[in-house]
């Protein structure tokens, strides 16, 4: 039985509003499907990412500003999805393309140090108490040099991380993403399984997988690997399945059980960073990890990541060796207690363009006073969408933490992986072309969130509300 059978929709009304939501997308996307057509000949998928890919193809798009987007057939959208969260200062900020436009003007890399990358590593280190930081192009990147430098501070190999969390693309961390049920094994130790052809055993014997919100689970499993596991890098809100918080105490249980396994806790603020709080989920829930992972919103659109933390830890990064010294060109050293030092490179990190991007999101856009407004918003699209579920008995829930939130279509209170399971996919699917054909855009799929903007207003999250509401009118009968 589905989650909306359970809860009393009509099915074969919900296939109806379906089936014509899409005939409409086809009808009012021609130009889309014809781009998409051409890419096809072009790019796998018919796109530059893999996530960007969806039935019966994907909205192309040609201009952004301030909360509005337009795709290639002049459709205009209140732009809920934020490039999947890349965008809490909005489209093209006014602030932040005057500055852009001057940086591109006077050189965007350099493969030297700029004075910007010093004023933003300070304003990251103040909002997330680190003691020092470094750039990357990405989250992806960012995770990765986290994981390899918490690897060479401790020595050991083994890598724990959450079923149903995404941290990236890499090796490591592309594993028990979104398992199969056949595949996951039992709830008390989940079986490593790869998201992605090309993955070498050994990554699977090395990256160890644990149920998120269930700190005793999680212990047996540092128990059963004791003194092999470098690192635990974890979501504190897990958001690459709708929107799942930590529950009361959880992330104070995982810092207290990686302390007393000398394993470096990584936190993945790549989407909870300067969108959750000023200070990211470190300072909304109070829980300081070794590491944090950062990218998206803090360039305000451009490609950036960051990573950084605990001094003692950092500090195993080291410097290329001098032109002809021996060695093979990366040489391992040592530091008191054993660890090696470890390389973070990279042609790109720290280059101006981004590296102004990010100095004026922070400190000009994105400023702590600009939080308390994005919380409100938040709620507010939270409570009216969940009036609407309530009002129309709706199967689901809505949920927010700060300005990021969903409504998730499952039969019960979604705490890790497992549950999201159960989450209704057709009903999902008509909800988003019904709302997209009415100019409101999520993301398209229904495993991640919206994110609201500096740049969106009370009106905006009010038709929202207004527009799911036509559809629970229309789907009630």
């Amino acid at each position: 039985m589905t989650v909306a059978e359970a809860r009393g929709v009509d099915r074969e009304r919900l296939r109806h509003i379906g089936e014509r939501e899409e005939r409409t997308y086809r009808e009012r996307t021609r130009r889309s499907e014809q781009l998409f057509e051409r890419a096809r000949a072009a790019l796998p998928l018919g796109v530059a990412s893999s996530f960007q890919s969806y039935d019966p193809w994907p909205l192309f798009m040609r201009d952004a500003r301030g909360s509005r987007i337009w795709d290639v057939d002049e459709n205009e959208y209140v732009d809920f999805d934020m490039a999947f969260g890349v965008l809490a200062a909005g489209h093209s900020h006014p602030r932040l393309a005057q500055a852009l436009a001057h940086r591109v003007a006077n050189g965007t890399c350099y493969t030297f140090p700029v004075e910007e990358s010093v004023i933003l590593a300070e304003e990251l280190k103040r909002r997330f108490g680190a003691d020092l930081v470094r750039f990357s192009n990405s989250g992806t990147e960012a995770t990765m040099d986290a994981i390899r430098v918490a690897r060479g501070f401790t020595g050991r190999e083994k890598v724990v991380k959450f079923e149903g969390g995404y941290h990236g693309h890499h090796d490591d961390v592309l594993i028990s993403i979104q398992p199969p049920r056949d595949a996951m094994g039992s709830a008390e130790a989940p079986t490593s399984v790869p998201a992605s052809a090309g993955i070498p055993m050994s990554r699977l014997r090395e990256t160890v997988v644990a149920p998120y919100n269930q700190p005793d689970a999680l212990e047996r499993i540092l128990e059963r690997h004791a003194g092999e596991i470098a690192a635990i890098i974890i979501e504190p809100v897990q958001f690459n399945i709708g929107v799942v918080p930590p529950r009361a105490g959880y992330l104070e249980r995982v810092r207290a059980l990686a302390s007393a396994h000398g394993a470096v806790l990584i936190f993945d603020e790549v989407k909870t960073g300067v969108v959750l709080a000023y200070g990211g989920a470190i300072e909304h829930f109070g829980v300081q990890p070794d590491l944090f992972c950062l990218a998206k919103s803090i360039g305000g659109g451009v490609p950036i990541g960051a990573f950084g933390g605990r001094g003692e830890v950092m500090s195993v990064i080291e410097r290329l060796p001098e032109p002809g010294t021996a060695g093979t060109g990366l040489e391992r050293s040592t530091i008191p207690g054993g660890a090696s030092r470890v390389a973070h490179l990279g042609t790109f990190n720290g280059n101006p363009l981004c590296m102004q991007a990010g100095v004026t999101t922070l400190t000009e856009i994105l400023t702590r006073d600009v939080y308390p407004e994005l919380h409100r918003l938040g709620d507010r699209l939270t409570a009216g969408c969940q009036e609407v579920i309530d009002e129309f008995g709706l199967p689901g829930y809505a949920i927010n933490v700060g300005p990021k939130g969903c409504v998730m279509f499952t039969p019960g209170r979604v705490t890790n992986y497992r549950d999201f399971i159960g989450l209704d996919s057709e009903l999902w699917t008509a909800f988003f072309f019904f709302l997209a054909n009415r100019g409101i855009l999520l993301p398209p799929g229904p495993d991640d969130q919206w994110t609201l903007s500096v740049q969106h207003t009370e009106a905006e999250v009010d038709r929202h509300i207004d527009t799911f509401r036509a559809f629970a009118t229309e789907l009630a009968g």
